[in-house]
């Protein structure tokens, strides 16, 4: 009713104030807002990995040629066209003069011994299963690599800026002391201190500087230097959630390292079936026309000639081949297992002890996070009070101060290393995403 009764000049005026402080609150909030959609998250930098890896796509491409070349080895060999002349007189080149000239056109066809192909086409799919394997295989070590240098890059940003932090801190320790030691309060000793103790975190902050651009360097190897200098968001990424020790120990025959061997093993017992398919004979079949020209003597036509023949190996001394081609494709079989078995022993070994130090880190942080941070700073409040009403002395101050920061970088320290031995944890039990 108050607005709807005022003028209407006042109303336009209250409208465009109104309308001011709505674009200034908006402008102001705008501000404050840090924008982010130019954040790099693990999830695109694990898609930006997997897209720019070429070691990868070279497994696929190199399997799906070995599939391809699978179907050509099931198949027989070309036929063989024969054409050619027989019992040609030389003295008149007369077709027609003897009767057994003939011009032939004819065709031979080979038939390799017993199952040779059938085994053949099967061992080459075999290895196709091997690129695949290691197509897989190469996935998953590109996804452990980029995780641990995304947190590797996320530790070393956070632990800048709890050193900006304290940086900041020290600073105004610094400026307390030196007012203090201007009034004859402080002795120069505290002012050196605080002197060199700003010196050192900023040496530390130099450091950390150093170790975020050669972080970079490593995460760009993987996404491109363009998207590893993105600003990461503050929060930690989060992985999956791990199987049990037992389960992911269970499933480790499908680990594409183990299926990688599997596919060895079936290809070396491909190589035994053709070794034994060698002792049967291979076949040769040879069909020919030849045509006759001129007369007999009786005045009749010659009748054209029908030929077939049939050629057959005779694996008769297989002393020094047939026996050791066997016995060395039984051999190679043999070893393929062992590799086998010792792969899979060597990854549940692995797999364990990055279980017990993953459990071991967790322990340890949900100590810090539960008490040591806690009574860390509350340490260093204490002191510094105490210090405020002269109870304890500067070098008591700056020490709980240098506790509190070594126990926050040590918490933040264990925290990535807990998520670290995470990345390996996801690599055996084979998670992709």
């Amino acid at each position: 009713m108050f607005f709807k009764s005022l003028p209407l000049r006042a109303k336009d005026i209250i409208t465009g104030i109104v309308t001011i402080v709505a674009i200034l609150v908006l402008t102001i909030s705008n501000v404050g807002a840090e924008d982010t959609s130019t954040y790099l998250g693990l999830s695109e930098a694990e898609n930006l990995a997997l897209n720019l890896d070429t070691l990868s796509q070279s497994f696929t491409a190199e399997a799906d040629a070995l599939n391809y070349q699978a179907v050509a080895d099931a198949q027989f060999a070309d036929p063989r066209l024969k054409v050619g002349a027989m019992n040609f007189p030389l003295d008149t080149f007369d077709r027609g003069q003897e009767p057994m000239t003939q011009l032939q056109i004819g065709v031979q066809q080979l038939f390799p011994r017993g199952k040779t192909l059938a085994y053949k086409s099967g061992k080459t799919e075999s290895l196709a299963g091997v690129e695949s394997a290691r197509a897989a295989n190469q996935r998953l070590l590109v996804l452990r690599s980029v995780r641990k240098a995304y947190i590797d890059l996320y530790f070393q940003k956070q632990s800048g800026n709890i050193l900006t932090e304290n940086e900041q801190l020290f600073s105004q320790l610094l400026d307390i002391t030196e007012r203090q030691y201007a009034v004859g309060r402080d002795n120069q000793h505290d002012v050196l201190r605080a002197q060199l103790e700003l010196s050192l975190l900023q040496d530390k902050l130099s450091e950390i500087s150093g170790m975020k651009e050669m972080a970079i360097a490593e995460l760009s190897k993987w996404i491109s230097l363009e998207h590893a200098s993105r600003t990461l968001p503050e929060e930690q990424p989060v992985l999956n959630a791990l199987s049990s020790l037992s389960s992911i120990t269970t499933n480790l025959h499908q680990h594409p390292l183990i299926l990688a061997q599997d596919s060895l093993i079936d290809a070396s017992k491909h190589q035994v079936q053709i070794a034994k398919e060698q002792y049967k004979p291979g076949i040769l079949l040879d069909v020919t026309y030849g045509e006759r020209t001129g007369r007999d003597l009786n005045g009749s036509g010659r009748a054209d000639f029908f030929s077939a023949m049939v050629l057959v190996d005779i694996p008769i001394f297989t002393d020094k081949r047939q026996d050791k081609r066997l016995s060395a494709s039984q051999q190679k079989h043999l070893a393929a297992k062992f590799k086998r078995t010792d792969r899979l022993r060597e990854l549940k070994r692995q797999t364990e002890r990055n279980y017990a130090r993953w459990k071991q880190l967790g322990k340890r942080y949900s100590l810090y996070e539960s008490r040591t941070i806690i009574e860390a700073e509350q340490n260093a409040e204490a002191t510094l009070k105490a210090y405020q009403n002269d109870i304890a002395d500067f070098t008591t101050l700056v020490r709980a101060r240098l506790t509190e920061l070594n126990t926050r970088l040590a918490m933040l320290r264990l925290s990535v290393d807990q998520a670290r031995s995470q990345v390996d944890l996801l690599y055996y039990a084979g998670e992709e995403r």
